[in-house]
């Protein structure tokens, strides 16, 4: 252990294309002796690595963080712990560190859940959030589409929330994102119909991807089995 401790960096890098990384997140990059990454114990993959790959110091160590899929709480708490402990034990050694994550760092973000845990076992490190482009500003990108316009209101939504309180959301919004739509996808579809609002839902999917896939004007088309990295873009005014 040193005097010094590293500086820690919680790296948002977009939401699939690399050319969307940011230049602070590049120069970052470039700089840190140890990447972060994070990954389910039942998959080591990490497209967030793969983004970022080119852009690494030479030499830089790349350390997976494991993380159960699971809704239990405490053993959510240990991950998280014993994860934060894993950078705790870089960050005292002296030597700088960056947690991948993609989309923005803290737009419903892993790097979200590992802070506070960090912050308590070693509150003096140098801590920096750096945000990234999310999947809803490259959908509407694709589109040519503004989230919003004038006095509009813009929601990003969570399709995991729950039922009555996401239908008050949406009656409520002008123009709205709907994430983490994957396993709640029935719920996100039969609510869009119910509301009439197919016609003016986007489906996006693997946007920055060499499968990427949008379709603008749903109707009634919905794909029966979208991909995980897949958003809903709704807007209730319309667009030309």
């Amino acid at each position: 252990m040193t005097d010094k401790l590293g500086s820690f960096y919680g790296l948002g890098v977009g939401p699939g294309d690399p050319e969307l990384l940011t230049l602070k997140a590049v120069r970052i990059l470039n700089q840190v002796d140890v990447v972060f990454t994070a990954a389910s114990t039942k998959n080591e993959y990490s497209l967030a690595r793969d983004i970022a790959s080119p852009h690494l110091k030479p030499g830089a160590e790349v350390e997976t963080l494991n993380f159960p899929m699971t809704a239990d709480g405490d053993q959510l708490d240990r991950a998280w712990a014993a994860n934060a402990e894993s950078v705790a034990g870089v960050l005292r050694s002296g030597r700088s560190a960056a947690f991948l994550t993609l989309g923005d760092c803290l737009t419903y973000s892993t790097y979200s859940y590992l802070l506070p845990f960090l912050k308590k076992i070693i509150p003096e490190a140098p801590i920096v959030s750096v945000p990234g482009i999310t999947s809803y500003q490259l959908a509407a990108a694709r589109l040519n589409r503004p989230l919003c316009l004038n006095s509009e209101s813009f929601t990003v939504l969570s399709g995991t929330g729950d039922e009555e309180n996401f239908s008050a959301l949406i009656d409520k919004s002008d123009n709205l994102a709907i994430m983490k739509s994957y396993r709640g996808r029935e719920k996100v579809i039969n609510m869009i119909k119910e509301k009439k609002l197919a016609a003016n839902t986007a489906l996006c999917s693997q946007l920055g991807l060499p499968n990427e896939k949008v379709t603008d004007g749903l109707d009634d088309d919905f794909p029966d089995d979208p991909s995980y990295f897949t958003i809903f873009l709704v807007t209730k005014r319309g667009r030309d």
